[in-house]
């Protein structure tokens, strides 16, 4: 049979000439995007300068990449801002699968207008088999930063200008180019408050703007990425139980037995939790800077905690002068 007599291949060229889609442009790219539930959401081309040591990586993992679309979604302020650490784990394990479905369902509506798209994971999974190199497909922030979406703060988060920093970042890639796309912003929302350096528990913020990220990374990061596999390592090393829990209390092995079971916690995120920066979350720091600070910053400081810290630095006794509340101990 030739080929073009198939029933298949006559119903295509059929379908082709019935539907000759109209060319994406930006606004309505945003409307797909606003309309499956993400808060903002801004364009850039593959091409831009600023995310040059990016480009590789995505075409390696879409070669048909040509548009970069970013959207963020705003998280609960009160539970974002919580004492209490279930909460806020409970609201980024919600919104981990609110990127999710928020990313199909564009996708979807994409292929319907015959646009081709891939949506790399908001956090995770990663390619592990790139460990302790490059394992993440997109660097969220600074797509987001590139698509007008806001700008790095102090602490390293991205402060959209109404929402502040109290985000979830996802990216898709589509085979498609635009019309026209967003550019960055042109002031930072960052309103140097410095209430992350005074915070951090590791001491990662400095104030001269500086950012030890492996401080981050061993406390935020225990029960997760960061911790596994000195847990692992704590696990098959014991002899029996007596040892391990001398390395390991009950608690600390629950805690991995959660993120590994209900979804990944971290052990910080309070430069998230006190940043007044943003016109929706300004207004009480503004107002009454002291009741700010007695009512946000200080639970976070004053709560009584384990902290996390490589040994063989002047970090653990840093934590113990800054925060005497807080327990140190050695990752």
């Amino acid at each position: 049979m030739n080929l073009d007599n198939h029933p298949s291949v006559a119903a295509f060229r059929q379908r082709q000439r019935n539907n000759r889609l109209e060319a994406m442009t930006l606004p309505r790219l945003k409307a797909i995007v606003l309309e499956a539930g993400a808060d903002d959401v801004g364009a850039v081309e593959i091409d831009r300068p600023s995310l040059q040591d990016q480009k590789k990586a995505i075409l390696h993992a879409f070669p048909r990449a040509k548009s970069l679309v970013s959207f963020i979604c705003r998280m609960n302020e009160a539970q974002i801002r919580s004492n209490d650490r279930s909460l806020v784990d409970g609201e980024f394990i919600a919104y981990d699968a609110e990127m999710l479905h928020i990313s199909r369902t564009v996708v979807k509506a994409l292929r319907n207008e015959g646009i081709t798209a891939v949506t790399p994971s908001e956090s995770f999974p990663q390619d592990m088999s790139k460990w302790q190199g490059r394992m993440l497909t997109v660097s969220h922030k600074p797509v987001a930063e590139a698509a007008g979406l806001g700008l790095i703060g102090h602490h390293r988060l991205l402060i959209h200008p109404i929402f502040g920093s109290h985000l979830c970042l996802g990216t898709i890639i589509i085979d498609t180019t635009l019309d026209i796309y967003d550019q960055p912003i042109d002031y930072n929302p960052c309103i140097g408050c410095n209430l992350c350096v005074s915070t951090c528990p590791t001491g990662a913020i400095a104030p001269d703007g500086s950012f030890a990220f492996a401080r981050c990374l061993v406390h935020a990061y225990r029960d997760r990425l960061g911790g596994f596999l000195n847990w692992v390592e704590s696990l098959v090393t014991s002899q029996d139980m007596v040892e391990y829990r001398k390395k390991r209390t009950d608690g600390e092995t629950m805690a991995v037995w959660q993120s590994l079971t209900y979804g990944g916690g971290y052990r910080c995120g309070y430069c998230m939790s006190v940043c007044p920066a943003g016109l929706d979350l300004l207004g009480p720091y503004l107002d009454n800077r002291k009741e700010y600070l007695q009512r946000v910053v200080k639970p976070l400081q004053e709560r009584n905690e384990n902290i996390y810290v490589l040994p063989g630095q002047d970090q653990a006794a840093e934590v113990s002068k800054k925060f005497p509340n807080k327990t140190v101990r050695p990752a």
